[in-house]
């Protein structure tokens, strides 16, 4: 297992809709985009940076900020979509 999937990571943005994308910062430092597909894990993740965060994502595609950034471990990204996004139980 790799330092970054068992670290706390930051979710800094997502997407609306049944798979939200979110945006993490990795522990230390860094923006990753994780997707659904993939478990939300970081590793998988597609690296991004703060100029795409701002005006790509949420700019143009409506992904919506969170303020302060949720720290989640990496392992729960994936609780923390079904729970905190789609409300799942």
């Amino acid at each position: 297992m790799s330092e970054t999937s068992k670290d706390t990571v930051k979710v800094r943005a997502n997407s609306p809709g049944k798979y939200p994308i979110l945006v993490v910062e990795l522990p230390k430092g860094g923006l990753r985009a994780t997707y659904f597909e993939t478990g939300y894990d970081p590793e998988r993740g597609k690296t991004v940076g703060e100029e795409w965060l701002r005006d790509n994502a949420i700019g143009r595609h409506s992904f919506v900020a969170v303020d302060p950034p949720a720290e989640v471990p990496a392992p729960s990204l994936e609780a923390y979509v079904r729970r905190e996004l789609l409300g799942e139980a």
